[in-house]
């Protein structure tokens, strides 16, 4: 049997890792229990990772961009912007996800000590944002979205321009202030949807009697629908 690559085998080391993080979680992960679930020895798995902590931040990683990956090709689909923003978010909330929620509170947690997973949480969280951002600046687009916060920097910032530059100023100078800022309110306004979204998923696995999926689901539609209005 043909040796695997290197490429190959630290994809089954942190598929592992990712298992055992959600099987047994991040406080008593050891690199053993990985290197068991695959028939290796411990040494191979820090021949390619070095350390714990290097394997348990590639590990996060992995399975945040699994889920990206998932999120990248909804974004893309040939629909109207509302519909893929709906099966974006869908996606993203705790029932949609390939990933046990578990893990990424694990992960919270664990990046509150650990500077390496903390900056592979915010790398993650960039990319989701930087997902929704493009989808909401789509409708906008299209005028399937008012986003009045949007509307509303986009004159200010317009307004400015024409008031604080000099005499003669191009039409596009206004307009790129114009885009600017609409790309940050969709920013703004992808922020406030991740960081819903994130609350409410605490509250699903924590108290999950009296947060059910449904009434998820609802208020998550009420909510994004508010912010795009």
């Amino acid at each position: 049997m043909p040796r695997k690559s290197a490429s190959v085998r630290r994809e089954e080391i942190l598929a592992a890792t990712v298992e055992e993080i959600e099987s047994t979680g991040l406080r008593t992960l050891r690199v053993a229990d990985v290197a068991a679930r695959l028939g290796l020895s411990p040494s191979l798995v820090i021949y390619h990772f070095v350390t714990k902590e290097a394997l348990v931040a590639a590990a996060f990683a992995h399975a945040g961009e699994n889920d990206l990956y998932r999120a990248r090709r909804l974004a893309a689909a040939r629909k109207p912007a509302r519909e893929r923003l709906r099966d974006v978010v869908r996606w993203y909330m705790p029932a949609g996800s390939t990933r046990s929620w578990k893990i990424w509170i694990d992960g919270w947690s664990a990046g509150l000590f650990d500077a390496d997973v903390k900056s592979t949480f915010a790398a993650l969280d960039r990319e989701w944002k930087t997902i929704l951002a493009g989808l909401i600046v789509d409708g906008l687009e299209s005028r399937e979205f008012l986003c009045r916060n949007a509307d509303e920097a986009r004159g200010d910032d317009a307004d400015e321009v024409r008031g604080d530059g000099p005499e003669g100023v191009r039409s596009d100078d206004v307009e790129d202030e114009a885009g600017a800022a609409v790309a940050r309110a969709a920013e703004d306004c992808a922020t406030r949807i991740l960081a819903y979204l994130d609350g409410l998923a605490v509250q699903l696995i924590f108290n999950p009697d009296s947060v059910s999926t449904t009434t998820l689901s609802h208020w998550v539609e009420t909510f994004v629908a508010r912010e795009l209005e």
